[in-house]
């Protein structure tokens, strides 16, 4: 039989030519260490240059889960859990880069703060990143037991929590001067705050008399306060049960975080700041709602696994435990049930859920595995 007209005088491509650049070109070899197809020669090239030797590290480190030598030289200062991460997804304070008990997550123009409960000792670095990074945003989620002013195994009450109260915070170059100037409860068990913080130090640029002047050297910051939330598995009782107020608590957060996006003038986008205790459980649960809140708004996806598995490999330890799985879950479902998409769908995988919690039978989408 003839060969097809088709396929005559053609040779099938290969399904990829990652290494025909340099298989085929007379061209020297590309200045990016780290490109596609090296030959033996190439490689050896590269590494007979001691600044592409350490362009090439960087390189590769930089796709690193975490590093052990940056694990290991601030292994001393973590006073909680400690998580291993990427150097260059540290919060570092200052030009000295100081140690701080926080990473960004990055994903989609969208930044968080993940950061671990304070101490009295070190309470000062929340209020410095918070200034550092211009933050309007602060969400603390350790419940008001997990709370106190003199015991160092629990979060320190970094805030000032009574209309008029104020809190003195030194720190390096000065003072910041926190006064909580309003205290909502919320419906779902949270409390927002809005708290006024000076910086000694900071500089009005603009003329005071100026009515339209801005003053950088005060300005305003919600703290948002999810203080009826364990993060713990309940002994009885419906073990999902509180997932619904979190859903809701989440959906106030994004709320204001939308508010302050369209009113901002700025092309700057200040990140938010979420604390939880060891920040991988509840912290994790908080940025998989209020990522998922973006999608739901637009009516694009409601992957949820997806977004568990990226803050899963962004920060180590996150979302643990098959209860904190299903948690998340079931917070999940409660927000494309209240927003009313896809919500007979929702209600009735919340319903089996709920019921077979105790199975351990359940597929990553919280279905009945079969």
């Amino acid at each position: 039989m003839a060969p097809s007209k088709s396929r005559e005088g053609k040779k099938e491509q290969p399904k990829t030519n990652r290494r025909k650049a340099s298989a085929t070109s007379k061209m020297t070899a590309p200045a990016n260490p780290l490109s596609d197809g090296h030959a033996p020669t190439e490689l050896a090239e590269q590494l007979a240059k001691p600044k592409n030797r350490n362009q090439m590290y960087d390189m590769v480190k930089g796709h690193a889960a975490s590093t052990v030598p940056e694990f290991l030289k601030y292994l001393p200062e973590n006073v909680r859990l400690p998580i291993p991460l990427r150097d260059n997804r540290r919060f570092k304070i200052g030009p000295d880069e100081e140690f701080f008990p926080g990473q960004y997550i990055r994903m989609e123009g969208a930044e968080y703060i993940i950061v671990q409960a304070p101490t009295k000792k070190n309470y000062p670095l929340i209020w410095r990143a918070v200034q550092q990074d211009r933050v309007k945003m602060v969400v603390c989620l350790c419940h008001d037991d997990q709370m106190s002013n003199s015991d160092d195994s629990k979060c320190f009450t970094y805030f000032p929590t009574e209309p008029e109260q104020t809190m003195e915070v030194e720190h390096k170059k000065g003072k910041y001067t926190l006064v909580c100037k309003s205290r909502e409860g919320l419906s779902m068990g949270a409390t927002k705050y809005e708290v006024e913080i000076t910086d000694s130090e900071a500089v009005v640029e603009k003329n005071s008399d100026d009515p339209n002047a801005v003053n950088e050297k005060t300005r305003k910051v919600l703290v948002f306060h999810m203080n009826t939330w364990t993060g713990q598995k309940p002994e009885t009782g419906n073990v999902l049960e509180q997932a619904q107020n979190v859903a809701l608590f989440f959906r106030e957060v994004k709320k204001h975080e939308l508010n302050i996006l369209r009113k901002s003038m700025e092309n700057y986008v200040s990140p938010v700041l979420i604390q939880s205790f060891d920040a991988i459980n509840r912290s994790a649960i908080g940025w998989v709602a209020l990522m998922l809140l973006r999608d739901v708004e637009k009516r694009e996806c409601f992957d949820v696994p997806n977004l568990m598995k990226l803050i899963m490999k962004s920060r180590m330890g996150s979302i643990s435990t098959y209860y904190q799985f299903c948690f998340c879950m079931a917070v999940c479902l409660h927000i494309g049930k209240d927003v009313k998409w896809c919500e007979n769908d929702c209600n009735n995988a919340l319903t089996e859920l709920t019921a077979k919690f105790g199975d351990r039978k359940l597929n990553e989408l919280g279905n009945v595995a079969v």
